[in-house]
C-alpha cells in the first residue's frame, strides 16, 4: 500500500506544499446507494481507500464522502456532512490545500466559507464572506484564501492560519470600487466574480458573470491584492464567465464562456473555450466546445487532456494541452452536468449531476434527473456508474414542486487522494 503523506509529514520533512483548488451516484436502493451497484461491503476506512470522491449537495446542504467499492465501477458512501449546522446553507464549490488536510467550502446561500478538516471531516472554520459566495480556494503559499462572492460583487481574501485552525477576512475588492475597471471601457455594473484559478507568477483569474452578458475577466495581483488587467465581455470580446483552469507547465489558463439557449428562442446558446497568457495577460487561442453552455474543465492527471463539459447538451470536448485544439469529443456527460473532478490514478472523470427542482439563489436554469454524481470511464469516456446519495425516486411530484420541500441538487465536487499516485500533475491546481 502507498504511504499517506499528511501535512505534518510535509512540514517535517520540510517541503513547501502548494495549494490545490476546485472554480462543483451508492446503490443500495432508497438508502442512498448506487444505482451502479455497490456489492453491499461494509465502506473501507483511510487505511483501505485509495481516495475519497467528496460530493455537495446544495439543494439539502450535505456533503457526501465516498470511496472506491470493493468491485470495478462501484462507490461506497463512508459519510456525510451536515454543513446547514454550521449555517452552511448551498455547499456550492470545494477546493483542498496541497496535502488534502483541509478543505474550503464556499456557500452560496449560507452567504460564508466553511473550513473542513478532512481527516475527521469537521468544520473547523467559518467566515462570512457574503452572499453569492461562489468560489473559494487557498493560494499557492496557502496563507491565504480567495473568495468569489457574486451577491457582493466583490473578492474577498480570507487569512488562514492552518496550523491554528484560525480565519478571518484580509483583504476585499469591490469591483465596481476599483479604479483600473472604472476605468476600462464597458459596464460591469452587474458583473461579478464568480470563479477563479492562481497562476504560479502571483496572480489570480476571476471569470465574471454569471450571465453571460456580463461576461468577462479581471486579473488580481497578489503582491498589493488589486485588479491589474480587465477584459470585458462585449467591448473585449472575452465574455468569459465559467471555468477556469491554469496550465499545470506552461504559463498559460483556459477560461470558459457559455449561455443556456433561450427557450423563447430569441438567443442562441453559447459553448466557447479561451486560452490566455498569463504572463503577458492577453488571449491567445479561442475554439467551440462542440455544444450549448460550456462550463467546467479538468486536466487528467497525466496532463495529457483536459476535458471540458457542457452543461445544457451534456457532452463535451478534449483538448491537447499541447497544441490547445480538440482532440476527441465526449458525448455524454449525464444530463444536466456541473462540475468535475479526475480520480487520481486517472481510470474516472467525477461529473457532478444537478436535480430537478432549481435550488434557491441559483442563477442557472439546470434541470436535472438524477442528482448525484456520475463516475465516467477516461479511456472509453463513457459513463460507468450513477451515484444518488439521496435518490430522487424518494420524493413525490408534490415535494419536488413545492419549494419549502429541501431536494437535492448537486453542484460542487472534489478528490482526496489518501494513498500516494505516481501522477504527470497532482490532482488539482495550481500545479
Amino acid at each position: 500500500m502507498w504511504e499517506r503523506v499528511t501535512r505534518r509529514m510535509l512540514l517535517a520533512g520540510g517541503v513547501a506544499a502548494g495549494g490545490l483548488g476546485i472554480a462543483g451516484c451508492l446503490g443500495e436502493g432508497s438508502d442512498g446507494g448506487a444505482t451502479a451497484g455497490a456489492d453491499g461491503s461494509d465502506g473501507g476506512g483511510e487505511d483501505d481507500a485509495t481516495y475519497e470522491i467528496w460530493a455537495l449537495d446544495r439543494g439539502t446542504d450535505t456533503g457526501y464522502v465516498y470511496e472506491p467499492g470493493g468491485e470495478e465501477g462501484t462507490f461506497e458512501e463512508v459519510e456525510s456532512i451536515d454543513f446547514a449546522a454550521d449555517d452552511g446553507g448551498g455547499p456550492h464549490t470545494i477546493a483542498f490545500t496541497a496535502d488534502y488536510e483541509y478543505a474550503a467550502v464556499a456557500c452560496t446561500a449560507g452567504a460564508r466559507t466553511l473550513f473542513v478538516r478532512t481527516e475527521d471531516r469537521r468544520v473547523v472554520g467559518s467566515v462570512e464572506t457574503g452572499p453569492g459566495s461562489r468560489f473559494a480556494a487557498f493560494t499557492p503559499d496557502e496563507e491565504y484564501v480567495v473568495v468569489d462572492v457574486a451577491g457582493a460583487g466583490a473578492i474577498k481574501r480570507i487569512a488562514a492560519d492552518l496550523e491554528a485552525e484560525e480565519f478571518g477576512i484580509d483583504g476585499e475588492i469591490v469591483l465596481t470600487d476599483s479604479e483600473t475597471i472604472r476605468e476600462h471601457a464597458g459596464d460591469f455594473s452587474d458583473s461579478s466574480p464568480v470563479c477563479h484559478q492562481h497562476t504560479g507568477a502571483g496572480h489570480s483569474y476571476h471569470a465574471l458573470g454569471p450571465d453571460y452578458r456580463d461576461g468577462g475577466l479581471v486579473v488580481v495581483d497578489h503582491a498589493d491584492f488589486s485588479v491589474t488587467e480587465v477584459f470585458h465581455g462585449e467591448v473585449d470580446g472575452v465574455p468569459t464567465n465559467s471555468g477556469t483552469m491554469p496550465h499545470y507547465e506552461e504559463s498559460k489558463i483556459y477560461l470558459t464562456a457559455g449561455r443556456p439557449s433561450d427557450s423563447e428562442g430569441s438567443e442562441e446558446g453559447v459553448g466557447d473555450y479561451y486560452v490566455f497568457d498569463t504572463e503577458g495577460h492577453e488571449p491567445i487561442e479561442s475554439g467551440f466546445t462542440e455544444g450549448i453552455d460550456a462550463h467546467d474543465l479538468r486536466f487528467t492527471p497525466d496532463g495529457e487532456e483536459l476535458w471540458v463539459l457542457n452543461r445544457e447538451t451534456g457532452d463535451g470536448i478534449v483538448l491537447d494541452p499541447g497544441t490547445d485544439e480538440a482532440i476527441a469529443e465526449v458525448a455524454n456527460y449525464g444530463p444536466a452536468p456541473d462540475v468535475m473532478w479526475s480520480s487520481p490514478d486517472g481510470e474516472y472523470v467525477f461529473v457532478s449531476l444537478r436535480g430537478p427542482e432549481q435550488a434557491p439563489g441559483d442563477s442557472h436554469p439546470a434541470t436535472g434527473e438524477t442528482p448525484g454524481f456520475n463516475a465516467i470511464d477516461a479511456e472509453s469516456r463513457e459513463i460507468v456508474a450513477t451515484v444518488e446519495p439521496d435518490p430522487i425516486a424518494d420524493y413525490g411530484a408534490d415535494e419536488i414542486e413545492n419549494e419549502d420541500v429541501a431536494t437535492p441538487d448537486f453542484h460542487g465536487i472534489g478528490v482526496r487522494p489518501i494513498s500516494e499516485f505516481d501522477t504527470e500533475i497532482p490532482n488539482s491546481p495550481p500545479f
